[in-house]
């Protein structure tokens, strides 16, 4: 496998959009008054990002997110919340994007546009065409703004074609349904002291992954690489691993491979990331511990 390569780009990217094809399904009543809120949060969401005005980015952003984004800021060893406001991605801009559809599960709802989208990245990246979903979770009889996902179309031609047309009863799949469940408050995550990654190569098998209680991983059929919330300690750290292996398909050519590895950040410009701990490929892995030494 390569080296694990993480910048702090990683950080906006969580921030601001995910790519992802989940999403929605379902409106209720008066959807042109719950379209009308959502626009406003979002407005004011993006407003506090572009003026770096913490106290309306704390008014607008779910508890959960705001949470999360500090835990994943605290973990980089960044400062908080001045590191809030300097990533080079910019709130969405919506105005080449054609409004598509507002969607409602319980507690959970979407704004859905189609077209470009423009995160400000710069001149040079061209926008590419898809479908934005706009995320929003109420909190307290009050919606508040929680993330963006961005889909992109370039391979998906008939959902494309079809939105091209104005027509978007593609969402009326169970696949875009929102959660309708609100996500579990993160507990605060202590300042780390050593920045740390995973690198979970997981294909043919679930796996979960449990770091101190406070940085919980999943990945299925799928390389994962993500922060450790919270770091590493210098000394131990206990990892829990579970996996299990998926079903197969009849006529389908068996592959599975499974390996963990584990870097801390150094001050080394040419390698930012120490390999500290790699099991190598592992058959039949089950569940299992390992103990990486942060400062090995």
């Amino acid at each position: 496998m390569r080296p694990l390569t993480m910048h702090r780009s990683l950080l906006f990217a969580f921030l601001l959009l995910a790519i992802t094809g989940s999403t929605l399904k379902g409106q209720g009543p008066n959807t042109s008054k719950v379209t009308n809120t959502l626009k406003a949060v979002f407005d004011d969401w993006s407003k506090a990002m572009t003026e770096k005005d913490f106290a309306l980015w704390q008014k607008s952003t779910a508890k959960f997110r705001q949470i999360g984004i500090r835990n994943m800021i605290v973990s980089q060893k960044n400062k908080w919340p001045e590191s809030l406001f300097e990533g080079p991605v910019k709130p969405p801009n919506l105005s080449s994007m054609k409004m598509a559809r507002t969607m409602v599960n319980g507690p959970t709802a979407q704004l859905v546009y189609f077209g470009k989208a423009d995160f400000g990245i710069g001149e040079g990246v061209k926008a590419p065409e898809g479908l934005l979903f706009l995320m929003f979770i109420k909190e307290n009889d009050d919606w508040k703004f929680s993330t963006s996902r961005f889909m992109n179309l370039n391979n998906a031609e008939e959902i494309s074609t079809t939105a091209q047309l104005g027509d978007y009863s593609f969402l009326d799949s169970p696949q875009f349904k929102p959660p309708g469940k609100v996500p579990p408050i993160p507990k605060l995550c202590p300042v780390p002291e050593m920045v740390g990654y995973l690198e979970i190569v997981s294909i043919g098998y679930e796996t979960k992954v449990d770091v101190a209680e406070r940085s919980k991983h999943m990945v299925i059929n799928n390389v994962h690489k993500g922060l450790i919330i919270g770091g590493l300690k210098k000394g131990i750290n206990p990892i829990f691993i579970e996996t299990r292996p998926l079903n197969k398909k009849k006529g389908q050519e068996s592959r599975t491979h499974f390996e963990i590895n584990v870097y801390r950040e150094t001050d080394q410009e040419r390698k930012p990331l120490k390999l500290i701990y790699g099991s190598g490929a592992k058959k039949d892995p089950g569940n299992f511990k390992i103990i990486v030494r942060g400062d090995g």
